[in-house]
């Protein structure tokens, strides 16, 4: 895990020192820079060392005759078996390291490298076009830079290009504003979505000029300042074909392989050079990844919980935390998060996450504690989204029976006149009439089209083609899926890589830890998705293949708890330690520039007398 950065088109040191010192917090190991001021190009890196941790491991690296370089910031775990593979092809390495692997497997395979890679990444790879002779040569069009995010988007990489054909990328968006190139002005659709989501969804990020690289795509940058941007990975289109067959299998045979898949994920997952935690909400997700670690290690685990003080008992997971410690025998270590204490981190919080997130806190103070005791800590990340596991999938499934009568509703909708059917009545018929798809992305929103304009003032909403989000959704509802499926495929799309992947990364890079999601490996994750719906879901229980494969591991009491939300007391902080900051935000000009006076009012009065008016805005 590390921080990477790069400009294309410019070869400035002291613009590149730069851009990497504002990410020292992802790799406090080592620093490296490195300067082609022929083809105008310079890559930095900060490394946190996994594997390898000699000096072997120092980024950016070469390969062989100096034709590629790399800055690479994630974990390959089958780089061993793909070495193997080059060798065969007599290759030669002089480093342990899977940054070595990638480099010569594009040096082998180009741009289809990226289908052997197995595990989460964020790499832009310079190709100078020529080995390096002793005597450079003048600027060809074969210079070019390729740049990779893995498949679900858990390591970030943003980019932007500038006047004069610059272009840019680095692991933050702190790292871009470094570089004295990018402006701070915003992108007001960010801002837009970002009131219904809670998040930014790629590609945007707050700051108009950049935009983050999505998830599963890839890009190439050339001489010339051509950039050309494609997917080489859906989940949706790449599980049938992995798994042709796994739509038909039954209960039994579908468990066996879900539990050699797992298995498989994890003891890949848990390779490094480093001590290995996990985090251990108490949840299914998180007990089966602790359960399987147990089985390849003599130790203890170390694991590691957050939640409250007693008041807030009603929000916390501890218990259950516990509960799964005991049976695991793991060295287990509970974070208690008060409100001063989040008083306290607020500035070093508000600059980890580097844009607004109405998730992530939690991930911030329970990496913090974990870092103390690992450098890696596996997660549990991924198994609502691909299980089901969400209450609201269940409550979708009960809706199925109301859409029945979609040609109905929308009779009413659009027949009877307003006075008749109030607005509020119509809106729950369109719910009801809609896709599953469609009732879910209604139901993920935080506020919709119209009450967001009375959020914002008049200057904001006079910003022209400002996109419904119904255009964001748009794509993911038109794969052809089963109702189940495609929610989970709206899921993945947007609330995990936008929201959970994205905090999960910023919160936990602040403290130089390693987040590794064991049930986003990309070879389980098809599997889970291409299996029947039935297997996952039913009217009384979600993730019930996930149950089937590891009852014998998980403790019974877990198996049966009910599904909790993570929840943190964000009201009574607001209005407690946080409050003298909460009202100057709101009396600020970046706010009055943006909300309306109406809106910034409310929330100022539920401040002051302890009513929760809004507290969307936070």
């Amino acid at each position: 895990m590390c921080g990477i950065s790069g400009t294309f088109g410019l070869a400035d040191e002291q613009v590149i020192q730069e851009m990497t010192q504002a990410i020292v917090h992802r790799g406090p190991d080592d620093h490296g820079v490195y300067l082609d001021p022929i083809g105008k190009v310079a890559l930095g890196h900060r490394r946190l060392s996994i594997i390898d941790l000699s000096a072997a491991g120092h980024q950016p690296m070469s390969y062989a005759d100096g034709r590629y370089w790399i800055t690479y910031n994630g974990e390959v775990y089958n780089y061993q078996e793909i070495r193997h593979d080059l060798e065969e092809q007599g290759y030669q390495f002089q480093s342990s390291t899977d940054t070595e692997i990638i480099l010569a497997a594009y040096a082998e395979w180009d741009e289809a490298c990226l289908q052997r890679l197995r595990g989460m990444f964020a790499f832009a790879i310079y190709d100078r076009g020529m080995p390096i002779t002793g005597i450079d040569q003048p600027i060809n069009s074969q210079r070019r830079l390729f740049l990779a995010r893995d498949r679900f988007g858990i390591k970030p990489l943003y980019y932007a290009q500038v006047d004069g054909g610059i272009f840019l990328f680095a692991s933050e968006l702190k790292a871009l504003l470094a570089s004295g190139f990018i402006s701070r002005q915003v992108d007001y659709q960010a801002i837009w979505d970002y009131l219904s989501l809670g998040s930014v969804p790629q590609p945007r990020t707050m700051l108009a000029q950049v935009k983050a690289l999505p998830a599963g795509h890839a890009m190439t940058v050339c001489n010339g300042g051509q950039i050309n941007i494609y997917r080489y990975w859906d989940i949706a289109a790449n599980s049938g074909v992995s798994f042709p067959q796994a739509g038909t299998l039954n209960k039994t045979e579908a468990s066996r392989e879900l539990r050699r898949l797992f298995e498989e994920a994890t003891r890949l997952h848990m390779i490094a050079d480093v001590p290995v935690g996990a985090f251990l909400s108490g949840g299914i997700d998180s007990t089966a990844v602790v359960g399987l670690m147990s089985q390849y290690v003599s130790k203890p685990i170390k694991t590691y919980s957050v939640g409250f003080e007693n008041r807030y008992a009603q929000l916390s997971e501890l218990e259950w935390a516990k509960l799964a410690a005991r049976h695991f025998k793991t060295d287990h270590t509970e974070v208690i998060v008060t409100g001063d204490e989040v008083a306290q981190s607020y500035d070093h919080l508000i600059q980890a996450i580097d844009q607004p997130s109405l998730d992530g806190t939690n991930t911030y103070f329970v990496s913090k504690a974990t870092r103390t005791g690992v450098t890696v800590s596996l997660s549990g990340l991924g198994g609502d989204e691909l299980f089901a596991g969400y209450n609201h999938f269940r409550r979708l499934k009960r809706g199925e029976a109301w859409g029945r009568f979609k040609r109905f509703w929308n009779y009413l909708d659009q027949y009877f006149p307003a006075d008749i059917l109030p607005d509020r009545y119509k809106a729950y018929l369109r719910f009801v009439a809609s896709t599953s798809a469609a009732r879910h992305a209604m139901i993920r929103r935080l506020a919709d089209e119209e009450n967001k304009q009375q959020i914002v003032n008049q200057r904001f909403l006079a910003h022209q083609n400002l996109r419904p989000l119904s255009e964001l959704y748009l794509p993911w509802l038109e794969a052809d899926l089963d109702a189940v499926s495609q929610v989970s495929y709206v899921e993945l799309n947007g609330y995990l890589t936008n929201t959970l992947l994205r905090d999960a990364d910023a919160m936990s890079m602040a403290s130089a830890l390693e987040v590794r999601p064991v049930l986003l490996d990309h070879i389980l994750a098809e599997f889970i998705f291409a299996l029947s719906p039935k297997l996952k879901l039913n009217r009384h229980q979600t993730k019930v293949i996930m149950i089937e494969s590891l009852r014998d591991l998980l403790p019974e009491p877990i198996i049966n708890r009910p599904k909790m939300g993570f929840q943190m007391p964000l009201f009574d902080w607001l209005c407690g330690p946080l409050q003298k900051r909460a009202l100057a935000a709101l009396s600020s000009a970046y706010a009055e520039a943006i909300f309306s006076p109406y809106f910034l009012g409310r929330s100022k009065e539920g401040l002051q007398t302890r009513q929760q008016q809004e507290v969307r805005l936070w």
